[in-house]
């Protein structure tokens, strides 16, 4: 009774403190908190239904994430594909539901859109509680829709390849072309995104995933100026660019008309974000959700990757490159071995790799540019590589395996600093390597390569 009344006391002082405004806030949380518990007490009865339906067809239940944008591109991508290839499913004739919670941020309403069109969603005021009071009891696992991870075994990443999950229909198409028209871009013009992390990402994740501290992640953002000399040069093989991005810390100065700062412009929407991804001729991405568009529509990505670790290898539609890897008491560059050896290939946080005296320098404009005419190469003019280039890039291919293999051996030296799930992407992340490095860059640096 006591702890009741201090309750009460507390909630008039505080209106008496804050007016009116905080009344009705105190209001509506009522309100909202009578409308939880009833539909909780509500849910019981499909749940029983639910339960009851089992000899005939198992209904399953997923939430799926919205607000963080890669995993609501990849995670629904992977489910429908393995569905639609028929790999890993439920024996028994079953019905998936899907929902998007009530209180997480849908990232994109574009992509909830187009998702919505390919599974079975339902209300998350509905689904949501269901799933919580199917928890509750035993053999709930039955239920739930373990399909749905960002994660896939490398054995299954080229079956996946295969599978398309999302289209626009008529009207989106028009619509795109017709703001892609106000770009200045005529039907038919080839384009590239650029998608450069950058320290405003960080209020990014901030607003989307409510976390006040993204510091750690520091060691991914890269200076934007260093990618300029790449759109430059692309612009002169015919494309446009756009610098995609919803936070972005700077202008993509440039008075090139071709050259598009689309972060900052007037057009930029949720549903361009989709489309540019879906359509552009590649994309050059330092490692953020929107990555996951292009790579859903399998467009060809150089990825600008860290942790050096990992990173996609089971398709040739990849290009690789990494930062530099400085040891400052040394004041040299380690070399592809020395990045494994020194336990900073699947290193996640900025302050381990300042605990161990590293300083991790962007690639030069030069190598980025040198990466980008190579995929533009390979894509139009259908460059083969010649017999030293396919040396290097087998000699890279072994060297990096048996560096991987080896660190898989010795896991133990390294997992205090994984998490469970970087642990298990760890094990299960590489199969053969069908994605290139930059083969420039090793013609370039044969000291890297050892």
């Amino acid at each position: 009774m006591h702890k009741i009344k201090s309750f009460i006391l507390k909630q008039k002082k505080d209106i008496a403190t804050y007016g009116i405004n905080e009344l009705l806030k105190k209001i509506r949380i009522f309100f909202k908190i009578i409308f939880l518990i009833s539909i909780h007490i509500f849910a019981f009865i499909p749940f029983i239904v639910i339960r009851l339906l089992r000899p005939l067809i198992v209904v399953r239940i997923a939430r799926i994430p919205s607000s963080n944008y890669g995993n609501f591109v990849s995670d629904p991508s992977i489910y429908y594909c393995k569905k639609n290839l028929k790999i890993d499913q439920l024996k028994k004739k079953h019905l998936d539901l899907f929902y998007i919670h009530y209180e997480d941020k849908v990232y994109n309403k574009q992509l909830a859109k187009m998702w919505k069109r390919k599974l079975n969603f339902l209300p998350g005021y509905l689904l949501g509680p269901i799933e919580k009071i199917n928890k509750l009891f035993p053999g709930w696992e039955m239920y739930s829709v373990k399909d749905v991870t960002c994660f896939v075994p490398c054995n299954l990443e080229l079956e996946i390849e295969k599978c398309k999950p999302l289209e626009f229909t008529q009207e989106e198409e028009s619509h795109g072309q017709d703001v892609l028209n106000k770009f200045g871009l005529k039907d038919g013009d080839k384009f590239v995104c650029f998608a450069i992390r950058d320290s405003a990402h960080n209020r990014l994740q901030k607003k989307t995933v409510r976390n006040n501290n993204w510091s750690y992640h520091d060691y991914r953002h890269w200076e934007l100026d260093n990618f300029l000399l790449a759109a430059e040069e692309l612009t002169k093989k015919g494309y446009y660019v756009f610098r995609m991005g919803r936070y972005v810390e700077k202008e993509f100065k440039t008075k090139n008309p071709k050259i598009i700062d689309y972060a900052n412009s007037n057009l930029k929407s949720e549903f361009m974000d989709v489309f540019l991804g879906a359509k552009c001729s590649f994309c050059l991405s330092t490692g953020f959700g929107f990555d996951e568009v292009p790579n859903l529509f399998r467009k060809p990505i150089i990825y600008l990757i860290l942790p050096f670790g990992h990173f996609r290898s089971f398709s040739d539609r990849f290009l690789i490159l990494t930062k530099h890897h400085y040891l400052k008491k040394e004041n040299r560059r380690l070399t592809l071995s020395e990045i494994f050896s020194h336990g900073l290939a699947f290193v996640y946080e900025t302050k381990i790799f300042q605990q161990k005296g590293i300083e991790l320098v962007d690639n030069s404009p030069e190598e980025i540019k040198d990466a980008v005419i190579e995929m533009h190469e390979s894509l139009e003019e259908n460059k083969k590589l010649s017999n030293e280039d396919e040396n290097l890039q087998k000699n890279f291919k072994n060297l990096y395996t048996n560096n991987y293999l080896n660190t898989i051996n010795n896991i133990e030296k390294i997992q205090s600093e994984l998490t469970e799930k970087q642990h298990l992407n760890l094990k299960m992340a590489h199969g053969e390597i069908r994605s290139r490095f930059s083969t420039k860059f090793l013609k370039n640096n044969k000291d890297w390569l050892r």
